[in-house]
C-alpha cells in the first residue's frame, strides 16, 4: 500500500477520518517529505486506526501537529540539511538572475519605446556599464554566499571576488569607451533581449548537482576528516565562526580521545553517527550565528538602497525632474523606513527563537528516526 498515491491511501480512510488524513498529507508534504513517505506514513496510520477501532483524532491528536512530528522524523538527512539551503543549485540561482534582469530590460525597454519612439536610440553607453556592474557584483555576491553556505569557503572568495573585479573593470572599460553617448542601437531591440533572455534561462541545464559521498557514514573512517567534515557544515550551513565550531565540537573531541584511550572498538561513525546528523544536532546551539545572518540579510539590501540613492538625490532636486524621479525616491525612502523598522531587536529575537525551534524539531526528529 506504501507504494500507492498518498491520495489513494487517503481515500481508504473510513468518511470521519478523510479530513483529518488529507490534513495529515499537508503537514508532512508542507514539511518536505517526499510522495512515497507521506504515503508511507498514510498507510501506517491507517492500519493503526483500523486496530484500534478509535477515530485518527483519539489517537494520534491534531493532524498537522502529528503531521509535523512525523514529518521530522521521516526526513532523511541529507533532506534535513536542504531545508536549510533556500536554493540547492547553483544553475537555479543563474537563472534567477537572468530572468530578473529580462523581466527589467523588457519592462524599462517597452516603457522607453513608447515614451521616445521604437526607432530611437535613447539607451546609453553609461547606462549598459550601470547594467553590467549591477547585475555582476549582485551576481557575484550571490554565489559567494551561495558556496559559503554549502562550506566551499575557497570557491566562495574566488567567485566572488573574481566577479566583482570583472563587473567592475567591464563596467569602466564600457564608460570609458563609450561615455555618455547613446548606444547606436533601436530602442524595440531591449525589450526583445530582455524577452530572450527571460525564456532563455529555462534552457538552462538543469541536472541536478551530483550528491558527495562525503556525506556517507563509510566515507569517515578517519576521526579528523569526520571532525573536518562536520566544521566545515557548521561554518557553513549553520554559519559559525571557526572559534564557535572548535568549541562546540570540543565535547566530542574529548570524548572521542578517551574512547581512544580505552582502545574502545567502535568507529567514529558509529560512535556519533555521520557529520550531517551531527551537525544537525549541534544546531539547536547557533543563536548567535542566527543573530549575525539576520542582521547581514537586512543590511546589507539597505546599505545597496543608500549608495544607489545618492545618485537619484541632483534628479530630485533638479528644477526638471520628472514625476518618475518623485516616485523612484519615494519608493526607495518606503524601502528603507520598513527595513529600519524590521530591525527592531524584537523581530531578531522572534526570528531567532522560532529557527531553533524549528532544529530543535529537526534535532528531534532524527533521533527519533534513529530509534524505529
Amino acid at each position: 500500500m506504501a507504494s500507492a498515491e498518498p491520495n489513494d491511501i487517503i481515500e481508504l480512510y473510513p468518511d470521519g477520518d478523510r479530513k483529518w488524513a488529507q490534513d495529515f498529507n499537508i503537514a508532512m508534504w508542507w514539511k518536505d517529505l517526499n510522495d512515497s513517505q507521506c504515503a508511507a506514513e498514510l498507510s501506517t496510520a491507517l492500519e493503526t486506526i483500523h486496530d484500534s477501532g478509535q477515530s485518527a483524532e483519539e489517537l494520534f491528536g491534531d493532524a498537522t501537529e502529528f503531521g509535523e512530528g512525523r514529518a521530522y522524523a521521516r526526513l532523511t538527512p541529507q533532506q534535513l540539511a536542504d531545508s536549510e539551503m533556500p536554493i540547492n543549485s547553483s544553475v537555479l540561482l543563474l537563472s534567477g538572475f537572468g530572468l530578473v534582469v529580462g523581466l527589467l530590460c523588457a519592462g524599462f525597454g517597452t516603457l522607453i519605446g513608447f515614451r521616445d519612439g521604437w526607432t530611437s536610440n535613447s539607451w546609453h553607453f553609461w547606462q549598459l556599464a550601470a547594467l553590467s556592474a549591477g547585475t555582476g557584483i549582485a551576481l557575484s555576491g550571490h554565489l559567494w554566499w551561495f558556496y559559503r553556505l554549502k562550506g566551499k569557503f575557497a570557491r566562495s572568495w574566488v567567485l566572488g571576488f573574481s566577479g566583482i573585479a570583472v563587473s567592475i573593470a567591464a563596467a569602466v572599460l564600457i564608460a570609458v569607451l563609450g561615455g555618455e553617448e547613446a548606444m547606436p542601437l533601436p530602442n524595440w531591440l531591449a525589450p526583445v533581449l530582455g524577452v530572450a533572455l527571460g525564456i532563455g534561462v529555462f534552457w538552462l541545464p538543469w541536472n541536478e548537482e551530483p550528491a558527495t559521498v562525503r556525506g556517507d557514514a563509510y566515507a569517515f573512517t578517519d576521526p579528523e576528516a569526520w571532525f573536518a567534515e562536520t566544521t566545515r557544515l557548521l561554518r557553513g550551513r549553520y554559519g559559525m565562526r571557526s572559534r564557535e565550531a572548535a568549541s562546540a565540537l570540543e565535547p566530542a573531541r574529548e570524548h572521542w580521545s578517551n574512547m581512544s584511550k580505552d582502545d574502545g572498538g567502535a568507529s567514529i561513525t558509529q560512535e556519533f553517527g555521520t557529520p550531517g546528523e551531527f551537525a544537525i544536532g549541534l544546531s539547536v546551539n547557533t543563536g548567535t550565528a542566527l543573530k549575525r545572518r539576520w542582521l547581514l540579510r537586512r543590511m546589507l539590501p539597505l546599505v545597496s538602497v543608500c549608495l544607489f540613492s545618492f545618485s537619484t538625490v541632483p534628479e530630485v532636486i533638479a528644477p526638471d525632474r520628472s514625476g518618475w524621479d518623485i516616485f523612484f525616491a519615494v519608493c526607495l525612502l518606503i524601502f528603507a523606513a520598513v527595513t529600519l523598522y524590521e530591525l527592531r531587536p524584537v523581530n531578531r529575537a522572534e526570528y531567532v527563537e522560532s529557527k531553533l525551534a524549528e532544529r530543535r524539531a529537526q534535532a528531534r526528529g532524527l533521533e527519533d528516526g534513529r530509534d524505529e
